[in-house]
Parts: structure tokens; sequence; C-alpha cells
């Protein structure tokens, strides 16, 4: 166990090192600030609390005992560790430094986050940024471990008391090819969806909250929610689609995933009716405050949120 005498203060240490520094009383007393006897008064407590002698005294000199002179290299040691503490502080609280770390689903990465990034970048270079990607379950496991500083996603059973703030939500809506009739309806609803055959989904894994979503609305066909290939996040599944394995319904959010640009022959239309709406929140810890650097994110973020909300079926909450 640590032993620190309770009553030795980091005045008496720092006047230890300065009559140590001056070799003298007098000329430390003006450095400090104190009168002579202030100091000489500092300097006893500190050698009754230690029972130790840390100066011999004369009457024109002072200099180190063996034991003053072992303890002032552990004295300045302690003084350059606090004042590099004291530093590391200051760049935390100025964003000169810092690391965050996110849990988030792959739409929420590919279309909030990594787009804010450039700019953090530009104006903040000393702060690091982990990008995790995982599951409704697995982002609410990580934010109970503390292993990352915030979440963004569905809430979970498994989140327990973590707190949630809304952040955005976003309607399902069908991603297929630009051939594929049903783009180009005027009203699409469930019924159309169920005229479909068995192998013309796709869907995403059964862990993902975008399925479990799915699954809990009323009136959804079987057809939809049995499909025969599911993959784990929305670039492979784009992909699938593309290559004419099937369409699928997704959020108007995940829609907005850079992947399904890139694939050139897809589209995407909400769905009428029923209205489904996916909700993102911002997933924390109970009684933890956001590191400043996890706060500039969580703001960045935020602003995103608001610049998405030009497009059809995403609305900031």
């Amino acid at each position: 166990m640590p032993v620190f005498p309770n009553n030795i203060s980091l005045r008496q240490l720092r006047a230890f090192d300065e009559v140590a520094r001056q070799g003298a009383f007098a000329p430390a007393a003006r450095e400090l600030c104190l009168t002579q006897s202030a100091l000489s008064e500092s300097i006893r407590q500190l050698e009754d609390a230690l029972g130790l002698r840390l100066f011999d005294r004369t009457t024109r000199t002072v200099g180190l005992t063996a034991a003053g002179q072992a303890f002032l290299l552990d004295v300045r040691q302690a003084f350059e560790t606090l004042e590099q503490g004291f530093q590391n502080l200051g760049d935390l609280a100025a964003l000169r430094r810092g690391k965050v770390r996110i849990a988030a689903a792959p739409s929420v990465l590919a279309v909030l986050l990594l787009p804010v990034l450039p700019a953090l970048r530009a104006r903040h270079p000393g702060i690091e940024v982990d990008l995790i990607e995982d599951s409704a379950e697995g982002i609410a496991q990580r934010v109970q471990a503390g292993s990352v500083d915030f979440g963004v996603g569905a809430a979970h059973p498994a989140g327990g008391d973590l707190l949630t703030q809304p952040l955005i939500s976003d309607a399902m809506g069908l991603v297929a090819r630009l051939d594929e009739p049903l783009l180009q309806a005027g009203w699409l609803t469930v019924a159309d969806l169920a005229q479909l055959p068995h192998l013309a989904f796709v869907g995403l894994t059964t862990d993902t909250a975008i399925s479990q979503l799915l699954a809990s609305a009323p009136g959804m066909p079987q057809n939809l929610l049995q499909t025969p290939l599911r993959l784990s996040n929305p670039q492979l599944l784009f992909e699938a689609v593309s290559l004419g394995l099937g369409v699928s319904i997704v959020p108007a959010l995940t829609a907005r995933h850079p992947s399904l640009g890139l694939q050139g022959n897809l589209g995407f239309r909400l769905l009428d009716e029923p209205r489904i709406l996916r909700r993102t929140q911002l997933i924390q810890r109970p009684r933890r405050a956001l590191s400043p650097a996890a706060q500039l994110l969580f703001d960045a973020l935020a602003a995103q949120v608001q610049t998405l909300a030009q497009f059809e079926g995403i609305t900031p909450d």
C-alpha cells in the first residue's frame, strides 16, 4: 500500500526543492514570495513529518544531508511527473490530443461518422479515432464494458441501465435493381412484396437490428422474413442485390451507404404502408461524462444528422 504522510504538502516539497536549489533560505524565500521565517517553518514541519533531517545548517550555509540528497532526486522526479500530467490534461482540454472509440452499426459508421472525420482531422490532427462495427447487442455490451466512449445504434436488452439519447429516425424502403417495376409503383405496400417469389428476397443476418425490426413489424410477408440468403452488412447486401439475387428492405439511412451508389444499377424507394421506422440512439454508460474529444466527435455527428435530414425518410430526433 502506498505510504504518503497526510501532513506533508506540495507547498512544503516545493520549499524543500527551492532551498536545495538556492543553497540558502533567504534567496529561496524571495523566489517563493515567503518570509524567511515561514519558509523555515515549512522545512521544519517537513523534517518532523519525515523523521529525518534534510539540511545541515550553519550560520552561513545550508547543505543537504545524505537523506536530503536522496530525497531531492525523488521529489524532482515527482515534480516532473506532475508537470507532464498537467501538460497532458491541458492538451486534452485544448483538444490537442485524445482518443475516441465508438461502436456503431455499419450504416452509421459509413453515413454518419466517416463523413465528419476529414474536417475533424484537419482541425484536430492529434485526436485518434477508433470506429468499431458491431451489432446492436455487441454495441450495448461494449458500452457496458467501458471499452468504447459511446455507441450509436438501436437500443438492445443487453444494454440494461445504459443511457440512451434519440439521434435519428429513418423509414424502411425497398432496394432493388433499377429495372424492378416496384421501384416505380405509385404506392408501395407489403402486400405488393408478398406477391414476389420466395427466392426474390435478400436479407441481413438475424443478429442485426434491421432484421429484428422487420421481424417485429406487423403484417410483414413470410417470403421476406424467411429469405434464403442473409448477409452480415449492407455492403454485401447491396452487392447481392446488384448481382440479381433478389431485392431487400433496408432503412433510408442504410440506403445512403456509399456502396449503394457504387453499384450503379440500384435504386431505393420508401415503403408507403406500413411506415416502419428505425430509431438510432446515442448509447452511454450512466454517470460517465464524455471526454472533450468524444464530445467533439458527438457534436460533429449531430451536425451530420441535420445534413442528412434533407433526404426523404430521414428525420433528426
